[in-house]
């Protein structure tokens, strides 16, 4: 079953201008949803694809709300620039993405596309292993280093796997691993949980006054919450998930123009929006898209689960 796509693009497998043999290429991105029990932290697993084709692209990296678990499962993006030691790509064949506050320069890539991701809510990766999410803000580790050999394990059992089915379960398994270790019943009931929830189910953004009331807070002890178990403070969470829903819209419709964009998005008028796109991608909207023009000719594909 195909549906529209609910969760922003993520910044990993929604990459830029795609030439082969001076044709443009479609990757193909397939959503599938996780487990019952992991939906209050999961957006959803990905699968991005070239299908077997090799494909060479340059582009650039912008800010992202989303923490992301990263396997590349054919060849890995060679080069990533942009003068932090930490943040090279190459050599990982698998990753840890923390939540991106800033442009992160240029990325490149040649080779076969085939990249397995996990998105997380924007507190879901603190609720499942209960890892301060400061620590990982503008930052990328090698998943080993954060996991053990237990991502190498799933890397290998997603080499394998049959489908994209089956590669959502081996995910579950892996989460679950340690979802199950946390007192479920008071993480599923905390006040940020559900406001992360709602971010990800809802295109309006409130205040950070309406979300404290929703939640029970003060405006203080809602703000130092959120900013313990997301990375960032709601203000700046909410901007940057502002950020990423415009380039969803402009990926899905490349005719709508950008004064809707920008109302639809919640922004006060076009000149707000093109001020956050300058602050997260060091470009204008025009720029950025002329730059990244893949991002309008990719494929994007809900699937069912099955049981197996």
């Amino acid at each position: 079953m195909v549906s529209g796509i609910t969760s922003a693009t993520d910044l990993l497998n929604s990459l830029p201008y795609i030439l082969i043999n001076r044709r443009f290429f479609l990757l193909k991105n397939y959503f599938i949803s996780p487990h019952n029990s992991l939906a209050s932290f999961i957006d959803d697993y990905i699968l991005c694809t070239s299908e077997n084709k090799i494909i060479t692209f340059n582009g650039s990296w912008p800010a992202s709300n989303e923490t992301s678990l990263v396997f590349y499962l054919a060849d890995n993006p060679q080069t990533h620039i942009n003068g932090y030691k930490d943040s090279i790509l190459a050599n990982k064949t698998n990753c840890l993405v923390g939540l991106l506050t800033r442009h992160n320069g240029l990325i490149n890539f040649t080779g076969k596309y085939h990249t397995f991701l996990i998105q997380f809510k924007a507190n879901g990766f603190n609720k499942i292993f209960r890892m301060p999410m400061y620590e990982f803000t503008d930052r990328i580790f090698t998943a080993e280093n954060v996991f053990g050999k237990q991502t190498n394990e799933l890397h290998e059992q997603l080499l394998n796997a049959a489908n994209i089915q089956q590669m959502a379960c081996f995910a579950d398994n892996f989460l679950l691993s340690f979802l199950n270790k946390q007192k479920k019943t008071a993480i599923l009931h905390d006040a940020i949980t559900a406001i992360s929830k709602e971010l990800y189910n809802t295109a309006t953004v409130l205040s950070i006054a309406q979300y404290a009331y929703k939640a029970n807070m003060s405006i203080r002890n809602f703000e130092r919450r959120f900013t313990e178990q997301a990375g960032v403070s709601p203000k700046f969470y909410t901007k940057l998930m502002r950020f990423n829903e415009a380039v969803k819209i402009k990926s899905a419709q490349p005719k709508k123009n950008w004064t809707s964009i920008a109302y639809d998005c919640g922004y006060f008028d076009q000149m707000h929006l093109i001020k956050d796109f300058k602050q997260f991608s060091n470009e204008s909207p025009s720029s950025f898209f002329n730059r990244n023009a893949g991002l309008t000719t990719e494929t994007f594909t809900r699937v069912e689960r099955i049981s197996l």
